[in-house]
């Protein structure tokens, strides 16, 4: 792990809480059906197994992952899709449950997949992005991230000004993931404080590329429970969207 060196006495603790993430960039082009992607089409057969909210309109399609191209993640199935679903309203979807959806089996060719989006014309206007694009991942690790309880409590008050703002530089968990920590815009849920979904699905932040935004300099994330992510039971996700 590289620290600068006014951090090297805290090198233990951050090595401890390191842990497994996978980086997500973006390139602006267009995806085939089952590929890793932002936006655009999911993989899908046919139209009317597209999901609905509760009203019974159709969902905003926000990301998919490909498991069998991602590099591989504690507890993650290692092959399959993961597919991303919020309610189109002005909120993102914040209100209402989102749906994951997995697809343990796929076929990589085209023959009798949709190409393109069948409702994505009918969105009310509200994506939180502006180019839709394929996923580029890498590996990685996080220290803990500066919104959890822990960081708080070793090192507020603790360390100097110029350590705070460097384990600031270090540990503020910006960016899109799968893994790793989170970053909350204005405070962790309870949910997630309490260890109840305490692992990292999906974050989608601020992205220059893609032009990712919820609302004013927000992100999203998708966090889940390590035994239902270990049953590969995606029911209960939860969904929260921040912003300044």
């Amino acid at each position: 792990m590289d620290l600068p060196e006014i951090l090297a006495e805290q090198r233990e603790f951050l090595e401890s809480t390191l842990r497994p993430s996978v980086e997500i960039s973006f390139e602006l082009r267009s995806t085939k059906p089952w590929e890793s992607k932002l936006g655009g089409c999911p993989y899908l057969a046919d139209a009317a197994d597209y999901p609905r909210d509760s009203e019974g309109r159709p969902m905003m399609f926000l990301a998919q992952l490909n498991l069998d191209d991602m590099p591989p993640l504690p507890d993650f199935p290692h092959t399959g899709l993961l597919q991303f679903f919020v309610c189109d309203d002005e909120l993102y979807g914040l209100e209402e449950k989102c749906e994951v959806r997995y697809l343990a089996e796929y076929q990589r060719d085209e023959a009798g997949l949709l190409t393109e989006n069948p409702f994505e014309a009918d969105y009310q206007g509200y994506q939180p992005f502006y180019k839709a694009g394929a996923m580029i991942f890498s590996p990685d690790e996080k220290p803990i991230t500066t919104e959890c309880e822990a960081f708080t409590q070793r090192f507020f008050e603790k360390v100097s000004n110029e350590q705070w703002d460097a384990l600031y530089e270090v540990c503020y968990a910006d960016g899109c993931r799968v893994g790793g920590y989170p970053v909350f815009v204005q405070h962790s849920p309870e949910y997630y404080d309490d260890g109840e979904c305490d692992v990292l699905l999906l974050q989608l932040d601020i992205d220059d590329e893609t032009g990712i935004m919820f609302g004013d300099s927000g992100n999203c994330t998708f966090l889940i429970s390590r035994e239902a992510l270990q049953k590969c039971d995606f029911s209960e996700v939860e969904y929260d969207w921040q912003c300044c």
